[in-house]
């Protein structure tokens, strides 16, 4: 399949070689809310009772500065399923199916897609938004085409609300309306493909899209009335995200059963930030809007003996991150199963990817006072993303003249570059630095640099 690699040039420090507790491939499961605000979580202090999810974040690592891939629905879930900006594979806004020929495209390749081919069973549960065949549209691609041997989806949200939705499809047949609230019907669905289809000699990846907190809202009137008043639309709105958190459990439960928890990683995010002005803390803008309260969302990672418990990562890190650090690509291009041997293999040499492999945020062997640059040493900064002509890198924190010339040096393996760097916030210690790379002069993307320190 068709691959556009980027120049992607990671300077992490060495991590020292440690004896893996197990070398088995991780069972993998992704769960996404459907504009989930950054303070709408217990554990993110927000106002929502969400004791399973609040678990994860204790049992694990939650970032503090975690981002969407957008701040709408469907360009944010291409960026998650393939590690790559959203414009680069043509989808600029959320999808409308009966009016749009729109979809992520074949060519691109997903998380699915790569771990299906390294032996996992892959299956997908809940919203889609990536595209679905519609009456004017019928050569759309489908979940399968992208990497998942079973699916279960809606093309974009539950229909006519949360409530016993009829709009979900089934490996490409329409099943009707069904009984219930969605998100207790994509674990039910879930639960039953753990049971009835998955291989316990297999590792699986479980890829499971929430429609709540997302309008038209419905949740049960006893859970809404922990909030107030059941008519109040604040009130629903927290009353879909604990019904989520509550059908979550439900899945833990099931996933401890079939296999022992340090064999199954769990992440958890947002597809974007709240519509809810209330929901986004402090926080600038709301849905739709770039501004942090549109695309910062949680961020939780749950492995354990493998990731570090109860710590709260300031390192901002997204969603476009994960298929990087779930999967590296081997020297010869073949794909790896995540084990943190071949994360940490893949982090030395340099993946070609636009994201960055988090796992040195994650590890919890690797401690948060390891060596990772001073101010004397260049792999104190490192580099993701594409040349661009022209482009921006923007750099967290001042660089003396030594990681400077250093990191020029990096740059210009990939073409000419005349750089100019200009002071954008002294309070913050923000810089950036114009490029004009000549070689690349039509590529549209962008690249960034972060410090390690």
């Amino acid at each position: 399949m068709r691959r556009i690699l980027v120049l992607l040039l990671l300077l992490l420090a060495r991590i020292p070689a440690v004896e893996s507790a197990t070398n088995e491939r991780p069972n993998v499961v992704i769960l996404l809310a459907d504009d989930l605000g950054w303070r709408d979580l217990g554990c993110y202090d927000g106002p929502v009772n969400t004791p399973t999810i609040d678990s994860l974040a204790k049992g694990g690592t939650h970032f503090s500065h975690f981002y969407s891939g957008a701040a709408v629905c469907s360009p944010s879930r291409a960026v998650l399923l393939t590690g790559r900006a959203h414009v680069r594979s043509g989808i600029y806004s959320w999808i409308n199916d009966h009016d749009q020929r729109s979809h992520l495209p074949t060519g691109e390749v997903t998380i699915a897609e790569v771990l299906q081919r390294s032996g996992y069973q892959t299956s997908h549960f809940g919203k889609w938004h990536l595209g679905l065949p519609s009456k004017q549209f019928p050569d759309k691609p489908v979940p399968s085409d992208h990497g998942f041997d079973y699916w279960f989806a809606t093309g974009n949200n539950a229909q006519p609300s949360h409530l016993n939705p009829r709009n979900f499809i089934r490996n490409g047949k329409a099943v009707g309306e069904l009984q219930g609230y969605a998100c207790d019907l994509v674990v039910d669905e879930a639960i039953s493909w753990l049971e009835r289809h998955a291989k316990k000699d297999q590792p699986f990846f479980l890829n499971l899209w929430f429609h709540e907190p997302h309008a038209p809202l419905a949740a049960p009137p006893g859970i809404v009335k922990r909030y107030g008043d059941a008519t109040n639309p604040a009130n629903v709105y927290s009353g879909t995200i604990e019904n989520t958190d509550l059908a979550i459990k439900r899945l833990i439960d099931k996933l401890h059963a079939i296999d022992k928890p340090e064999n199954t990683l769990i992440i958890y995010s947002s597809d974007n930030g709240s519509y809810r002005a209330d929901r986004v803390g402090e926080l600038r803008g709301t849905k739709g809007s770039n501004y942090e309260g549109g695309i910062r969302v949680p961020g939780i990672f749950f492995w354990p003996n493998h990731i570090a418990p109860g710590k709260l990562e300031s390192e901002p890190a997204g969603l476009v991150d994960l298929l990087p650090t779930l999967v590296l690509l081997d020297e010869a291009g073949a794909y790896l199963a995540p084990t943190w041997d071949n994360v940490r293999a893949g982090a030395e040499r340099g993946a070609l990817l636009p994201g960055i492999d988090l796992s040195s945020r994650l590890d919890e062997r690797v401690s948060s006072s390891s060596n990772r640059g001073s101010s004397t040493d260049p792999s104190g900064y490192y580099i993701y993303g594409q040349l661009v002509s022209p482009c921006v890198v923007v750099i967290l924190k001042s660089y003396s003249e030594t990681k400077n010339t250093f990191l020029m040096k990096e740059l210009r393996k990939g073409c000419t570059i005349s750089a100019k760097v200009h002071l954008f916030s002294k309070a913050c210690s923000l810089y950036w630095v114009d490029l004009v790379c000549t070689e690349y002069p039509t590529q549209l993307n962008a690249i960034a640099l972060r410090s390690t320190q």
